[in-house]
């Protein structure tokens, strides 16, 4: 028995904290349906209004079924209306799921509905002791609503109570009032039961697509980590040689159909390892992450700059003459050297010898060509004196 109890307690704590957890949810689907139900059962009222005035209009006298077609026609009219006004009101404000209002509304629809359903059942006691409206309406209260099992033993508690008055009202046979009073309160058992699996399903629907949401967005932002690691250098966060290439033969290409000029520019740091000898590699990494980060606030946002490795950059600069690119490249090689790399308590000082190799629509050199060009005006760069651009 205590093994018993205590997994109870166990099971009921887990169930609080997933009935937290899908609160809010709860509240949306809620107002959602309830949007839904209260326009159509405003529309089933008005039909069932038109019909039993035109019942009424042609019955004459006055009878125990008069009576009822009566009791029922005032009974759909006040619930035409109350959920008339609902839908309309639903429509007109957006509730927010997890205000007051939010989480009261649906609550109210559901005691409205319990309600007009004794009422139905209670009418009907004239013609029948049937409690058939009764039955069907908790039920269908169960499935319109999504409800924490204590609120929903709460109103059809209420419900039952409301239920089993009406039927002394009404049903004035002792055996009928009984077997009435035992069969609503079967149902109500019912409706509890079906409410409350209701709910069960929808909670472990609820987290399990929260689980699921939650795994496609951790793995949409490694698939996304995976293709800037793939595309980018770890150091720098310039484009990769392999994406470099990729992305400058497709240039290349475009500037061939628009008939224009595309420079490269081959950049290679000056003595990079000396740097590297006197201070450290991971001071080498900080002047590399200087380069990068020069280049890119020297350049323009249609030019694109990667990291072939090492010590040496690629600047592509589309739509750019020869001798635009040379201006460009001078101002590049002079912000290095007026941006030195802070490290430590000092600074490191590095300079950078830039190759340019330049082709037009009608030579349509491929990308291969050109580096090798670039590569050969960086050597030259190099052989007289460095810090330079040939």
């Amino acid at each position: 028995m205590h093994d018993l109890l205590s997994e109870f307690r166990r099971r009921t704590a887990r169930w609080t904290l997933e009935h937290q957890q899908v609160a809010v949810t709860a509240s949306e689907r809620n107002l959602q349906r309830v949007r839904s139900v209260t326009a159509i059962v405003a529309v089933i009222n008005t039909v069932f209004v038109l019909w039993l005035v035109a019942t009424l209009w042609r019955q004459h006298g006055e009878s125990d079924v008069t009576q009822w077609k009566l009791g029922l026609l005032v009974t759909h009219l006040l619930m035409g209306l109350s959920f008339g006004a609902l839908a309309w009101l639903t429509r007109l404000v957006q509730f927010v799921p997890n205000s007051w209002i939010g989480r009261a509304l649906p609550l109210l629809v559901m005691a409205l509905g319990l309600c007009f359903v004794t009422a139905f059942a209670a009418i009907g006691q004239w013609v029948t002791p049937s409690i058939t409206p009764f039955v069907i309406g908790v039920l269908a209260c169960s499935l319109a609503i999504y409800l924490r099992p204590l609120s929903a033993a709460w109103l059809l508690a209420g419900a039952y109570l409301l239920f089993a008055y009406a039927m002394r009202v009404t049903q004035l046979d002792p055996e009928s009032l009984l077997f009435n009073r035992l069969n609503g309160l079967a149902a109500v058992a019912m409706a509890w039961v079906l409410s409350f699996l209701m709910w069960r399903n929808f909670t472990t629907i609820s987290l399990q697509q929260e689980q699921l949401e939650k795994a496609n967005t951790e793995l949409q932002n490694k698939q996304r980590e995976l293709l800037r690691l793939t595309r980018l250098d770890g150091l720098t966060g310039l484009y990769n040689r392999s994406t470099f290439v990729e992305l400058s033969r497709q240039e290349l290409a475009r500037a061939q159909r628009q008939s224009s000029n595309t420079t490269i520019l081959l950049l290679d740091l000056d003595f990079f390892k000396r740097v590297n000898d006197t201070w450290g590699h991971p001071a080498g990494d900080a002047v590399l992450k200087n380069v990068a980060f020069v280049a890119n606030n020297t350049v323009r946002a249609t030019d694109l700059v990667g990291r072939l490795g090492g010590e040496e950059f690629l600047i592509l600069l589309p739509n750019t003459s020869l001798e635009a690119a040379r201006v460009l490249a001078e101002k590049l090689r002079a912000n290095m050297e007026r941006h030195p790399t802070p490290w430590e308590s000092t600074v490191i000082k590095a300079t950078i010898s830039i190759g340019l190799a330049s082709t037009s629509a009608e030579e349509n050199r491929d990308y291969d060509t050109l580096y090798t060009a670039a590569d050969k005006a960086l050597y030259k760069a190099k052989e007289r004196g460095r810090n330079q651009v040939v």
